[in-house]
């Protein structure tokens, strides 16, 4: 009770802070945040405590990270925005708030993806129920965007940043953190490429990752060591006969084409070790009479 009291008063903080137009600058703005902070972080402890069982948890958890995630949107940076608000959709019914209000998460939420840095599992965030308000409104682009992005489709990607520049240019993160994202959208198209790849085939040529990813020859190299860098991938790389051994690619969340995919492989692998089996068991004998 006392941990989601704290995490209403602090909202409330930051809600009297939002309305009153008063520069974050200021002595009394950033003490303000500051005690904010602070009672965030002192809760964060007690909350990894309640056990998500507890009759009254979700309400506790959706309380205190609606207060985290209110904070980060006012300080930043959207990485840490993101986290929050990833946080508060697991734990909040869609149904408890107005449009505005979902509307507005969901344009945040994608945005905080889009540009938050170290943010890659796009596919957490399409799959949200929160983004659905955003049909048939002029930020749907956003949702076609982090599809584009999830899937690894640099070209559909920019078919839709072209569609909607304008747009785009209404959204100053976008446009600020442009190279940024599109950094982000190379390396997802270098991980969706191994992901779609069998296991045992994963070792990959530079020319085939630059028809994929859509980028010349001679940045190969540096994609494949970003992705090394932000452990987006394990493996090892050798210059001289261009190519990347992949042994490890970033786990992450799944739509439905992916899962389909997904669940053919694993099938195919099925039979692959059903096939094994059966010719170990017919050649057991006469490998022993040898």
């Amino acid at each position: 009770a006392t941990l989601h009291a704290q995490s209403r008063l602090g909202l409330l903080g930051l809600t009297v802070l939002a309305r009153g137009g008063e520069a974050l600058t200021t002595e009394s703005s950033i003490a303000a945040l500051e005690g904010t902070k602070g009672s965030i972080d002192a809760n964060r402890s007690v909350l990894a405590e309640l056990a998500d069982t507890e009759s009254e948890a979700a309400v506790v958890h959706s309380a205190f990270y609606e207060t985290a995630m209110t904070y980060r949107k006012a300080v930043g940076p959207p990485e840490a925005y993101y986290r929050e608000a990833i946080q508060y959709v697991a734990y909040t019914s869609l149904s408890d708030l107005s449009q505005e209000e979902r509307r507005s998460l969901a344009t945040d939420l994608s945005l905080a993806a889009l540009t938050g840095e170290g943010v890659f599992n796009f596919g957490e965030v399409v799959t949200a129920p929160a983004l659905k308000c955003l049909e048939g409104t002029d930020l749907y682009f956003l949702v076609e965007l982090l599809a584009a992005g999830a899937r690894g489709d640099v070209l559909g990607f920019q078919r839709v940043a072209d569609a909607h520049a304008a747009n785009i240019q209404l959204q100053p993160s976008l446009v600020s953190r442009a190279e940024a994202v599109k950094e982000k959208i190379t390396l997802l198209a270098l991980v969706n490429m191994i992901f779609e790849r069998p296991s045992l085939e994963r070792t990959l040529s530079f020319e085939d990752i630059a028809d994929r990813v859509v980028v010349p020859m001679d940045q190969v190299e540096w994609v494949i060591m970003r992705a090394l860098s932000l452990k987006l991938i394990k493996g090892t790389m050798d210059q001289v006969e261009q190519t990347v051994d992949v042994t490890w690619v970033m786990p992450r969340v799944l739509d439905n084409k992916q899962m389909s995919e997904l669940a053919t492989r694993f099938g195919e692998w099925a039979v692959k070790v059903s096939k094994a089996k059966d010719y170990m068991l017919d050649h057991t004998g006469a490998l022993l009479n040898q």
